[in-house]
């Protein structure tokens, strides 16, 4: 006769049983303020060139500029265009039928500066201006440097796009499954020899996609030479707040207020 097992054994199978199960339900990851999922505007943004003050007791030579930049960094900022034309940077790599994108790489020699802001909440939109406390709410951390950017803005109009992928998004356009111009920009960066390199490109497509990062890296390798013009200036901005264009806005006008300085030794 087959004999049952005992019963001290069932809560250790009960307990087996639960632990094994509970291997298909993961633990989801702790949200924060800063998740994209909650807030996809936070994070770096790409913003248009502003201007910066240098400190020095004498006109700085461009290696000593260069020399106050002390960081590098090569980054790519993907951005939904909203129908109000603001623009939503965030987490997003594929870009899908119907939509509108600005992918934007960037090179950027800086240092990071601050400045205090206070926020205002109204329609449930948040914006930000400039504080005159001496201890402000938030600090906001930017970018103050010179470099490069590459920007292609595009409408995917068939199928989806890997956005993170420069090559992939330039056979797209050749592909005719997305449209957009493509911008070559230098932040800073001036002069004779860097102008005659610029590329004109006329669409998005592979060609011009691997000219223009060619160009780029032929700048990049001049910015050290006697003949290049070294003027740093705000390029970006974290955005520790979320609120989207609104409070990109608000960035942007308390830095136009309170112009940025960079010592210069």
């Amino acid at each position: 006769m087959r004999r049952l097992p005992p019963l001290l054994s069932l809560p250790a199978l009960l307990l087996a049983t639960l632990l094994a199960g509970c291997t298909s339900w993961p633990m989801p990851p702790p949200r924060t303020p800063g998740d994209p999922q909650l807030a996809p505007s936070y994070g770096y943004h790409p913003i248009d060139p502003l201007p910066v003050r240098l400190k020095a007791e004498t006109a700085p030579s461009n290696t000593k500029i260069l020399d106050a930049l002390p960081d590098e960094t090569m980054r790519i900022a993907i951005g939904q265009i909203q129908a109000n034309g603001g623009i939503t940077f965030g987490p997003a790599k594929a870009g899908v039928a119907g939509n509108s994108y600005v992918v934007v790489l960037d090179y950027v020699k800086f240092e990071t500066k601050s400045f205090g802001v206070d926020i205002s909440v109204s329609d449930g939109k948040k914006t930000a201006s400039l504080s005159a406390q001496k201890s402000p709410p938030v600090i906001v951390p930017v970018y103050v440097g010179v470099g490069l950017r590459l920007t292609a803005n595009i409408t995917v109009n068939e199928g989806s796009v890997d956005l993170g992928n420069l090559f992939a998004l330039g056979a797209a356009a050749q592909a005719k499954q997305v449209s957009g111009t493509l911008v070559v920009q230098t932040l800073g960066i001036s002069g004779e020899s860097v102008s005659t390199i610029i590329p004109m490109p006329s669409e998005i497509n592979a060609s011009t996609i691997q000219n223009a990062i060619m160009a780029l890296g032929a700048i990049k390798a001049k910015i050290y030479d006697a003949g290049t013009r070294i003027n740093p200036r705000v390029v970006g901005v974290y955005n520790n707040l979320g609120g989207g264009q609104e409070t990109i806005n608000g960035f942007i006008s308390s830095l136009l207020e309170q112009a940025q300085y960079l010592e210069v030794r």
